[in-house]
């Protein structure tokens, strides 16, 4: 039953991967043999697909800092609002290996939700480590680059109701970019795959998993502006391992990167749903598991 889960999100991610994979054979060849564009293959850094990761772990020495603030609104009925804020604390150990500390804060304001009680509250969110390994360079023979990342996490607050709960979960990831017109536009897929345990209070521990498979183009308008878009198909299951789907969703919308300076930038994402399914309803969107409208504003610097 895992198999038969799992191995539609592979087939999907494979597709995407071959996509990405082939475009630049034909766009990113050197320009002669006499003078080989040495910058065919590079995919600048920094957040330029939005939500979708990069696999850019930075230089040996390379420390940075981030404040993501992610937003999440709109349920089916009500009025739903859940912001949480997310400062990471990263380090570059080595050219493609580095590791990132975040604490979090996490806000809900839920009035008239069915199945939710009304809440007003901002609460300290726990924290997680991150460590990111890239096992595929990208070289001049070589325009794909491949990132492995896990991120274990402890909350302190339930995502969705905005209870106090203990959390422990973990996020594993495979990022994946290249180029497909030097120098003009990039693409890049994400496939994750999270599982965790919460207990509230009503003392017993509940499992739950999901996955986010994203994939994300953006072109290079000037030397610090880019503008793209991004699809993310997410999902909800009962289980650490995939048991019972729960309910899914199909997100997309416009990514937008500026680069203040050469080590700060700004990334703004909007990705509504535009459809998806819950398990206990028969309609066109999956708002008991996802909300509506899905934001993200991202301000990292490195120094």
């Amino acid at each position: 039953m895992f198999l038969l889960k799992i191995v539609p999100c592979a087939l999907v991610a494979a597709s995407l991967f071959a996509t990405i994979a082939i475009a630049p054979v034909a766009h990113a060849q050197p320009l002669s043999s006499d003078q080989p564009d040495e910058t065919a293959f590079d995919v600048p850094g920094g957040d330029i697909f939005g939500s979708t990761s990069p696999t850019d772990v930075g230089e040996t020495g390379d420390r940075g800092v981030a404040l993501e603030l992610s937003n999440r609104a709109a349920k089916r009925d009500g009025r739903y609002w859940s912001p949480t804020l997310k400062t990471q604390f990263s380090y570059t150990l080595a050219n493609d290996f580095a590791i990132a500390l975040s604490p979090f804060v996490t806000a809900h304001r839920i009035r008239k939700v069915p199945d939710l009680e009304d809440r007003t509250s901002t609460r300290f969110d726990g924290f997680s480590g991150e460590i990111a390994y890239r096992f595929i360079p990208r070289s001049e023979t070589n325009p794909l680059a491949a990132t492995f990342s896990m991120e274990p996490r402890i909350a302190r607050v339930d995502a969705l109701t905005g209870e106090r709960v203990r959390s422990y979960g973990n996020e594993f990831k495979l990022f994946l970019d290249t180029v497909v017109m030097p120098g003009k536009l990039y693409a890049a897929v994400n496939l994750n795959y999270a599982l965790g345990t919460q207990k509230g209070s009503d003392d017993a521990w509940v499992e739950s998993s999901g996955t986010n498979l994203s994939g994300a183009l953006t072109y290079q308008i000037t030397d610090r502006i880019f503008a793209g878009v991004e699809g993310r198909w997410l999902t909800a299951f009962s289980g650490a391992f995939l048991n019972d789907q729960s309910g899914w969703g199909l997100f997309a919308g416009p990514t937008l990167l500026i680069k203040m300076t050469e080590s700060a930038a700004l990334n703004l994402v909007w990705t509504p749903q535009l459809t998806g399914s819950a398990a206990r309803r028969d309609a066109h969107l999956d708002l008991d598991n996802f909300e509506r409208h899905q934001f993200r504003a991202k301000f990292a610097a490195s120094f």
